[in-house]
């Protein structure tokens, strides 16, 4: 008999159901059905001998022996990465110590965030010479992005440098080949021994804005290396102090840390010094963040 083509588009219809209502159906519906019931199962005569029955196999003991081939090795685990298959024990001693001893500096948005500031004030807000708003604006979000992925790491040994937006886990665990090549600053990896500082600087101690640090690993000459502050300029003073040794001008302690330090370590800073009143001057050491800043402007006024 022929067939309708009203027949055909239910048949079309009511298949194409059924394909939807087998994506929603369990996987446990795909399990042979069982037929266990519950109810008490009657015993049933046979002339099979009970040696005849099926038993089923107990599970026999490992030996020792077995049981030492079927462990697990124990050891780090591997971690893939975009880089390959690596280590995260290898990772984390990347700098040359122990996961122990490696120090990560964490992050600081304050630098970014007044550039950022200034830009807004001084162009939406007063509309003051629009020119320095994209500058500023420019710059600081430069800085901010760079704080959201930059780390600085202190081992026993070096310093290195990692990006954490470059694989998944954290700056503990990431290698220094992260970062990249160092091509606006001699080149290399970014990573740098101790025995190859030679000289190294802050600006300002106490409000730190500069980190300066010079190196005979990439050039047998000396290679300068200058970063803004994005990361906490304490942390990374103490660090300094304690791995990098003397450099050649003498470096105040974390407890003398305050604005008359930051004026005395530069030619600029002890010539504002020599403009100040002797009760302003008076005050300087107890100036020690922005907030005591502030307070002394105000007082001045």
């Amino acid at each position: 008999a022929s067939v309708t083509p009203s027949t055909m588009q239910l048949a079309s219809c009511a298949s194409g159901l059924l394909i939807i209502l087998s994506q929603f159906v369990s996987p446990l519906a795909a399990r042979p059905l069982s037929f266990r019931s519950h109810a008490p199962v009657k015993a049933v005569a046979t002339s099979r001998p009970a040696s005849a029955r099926l038993v089923r196999p107990q599970r026999m003991p490992r030996s020792p022996l077995t049981a030492f081939a079927m462990k697990k090795p124990e050891g780090p685990t591997k971690s893939k990465s975009k880089s390959g298959s690596r280590s995260l024990i290898a990772r984390s001693t990347a700098s040359g110590g122990s996961p122990g001893n490696l120090v990560v500096v964490p992050e600081d948005y304050r630098f970014g965030g007044t550039l950022l500031f200034v830009a807004f004030l001084l162009g939406p807000g007063l509309h003051l010479w629009w020119p320095q708003f994209f500058l500023h604006a420019l710059l600081g979000g430069f800085l901010t992005f760079q704080t959201t992925r930059v780390r600085f790491r202190f081992s026993d040994k070096d310093l290195d440098v990692v990006f954490t937006d470059k694989e998944e886990g954290s700056a503990e665990s990431l290698g220094t080949e992260t970062s990249g090549e160092n091509y606006l600053q001699g080149g290399g990896e970014n990573k740098w021994s101790f025995d190859s500082i030679t000289n190294w600087e802050m600006w300002w101690p106490g409000f730190p804005l500069l980190v300066y640090f010079k190196e005979t690993q990439t050039k047998s000459e000396g290679q300068p290396h200058f970063f803004p502050i994005i990361m906490d300029g304490k942390k990374l003073y103490e660090q300094m102090l304690l791995k990098m040794g003397p450099s050649k001008n003498p470096k105040p302690s974390l407890e003398e840390w305050n604005l008359d330090t930051a004026l005395e370590s530069t030619e600029i800073g002890r010539k504002i010094k020599q403009e100040l009143s002797p009760e302003t001057l008076s005050k300087l050491k107890d100036v020690k963040d922005a907030k005591d800043v502030l307070k002394l402007i105000q007082d001045s006024f």
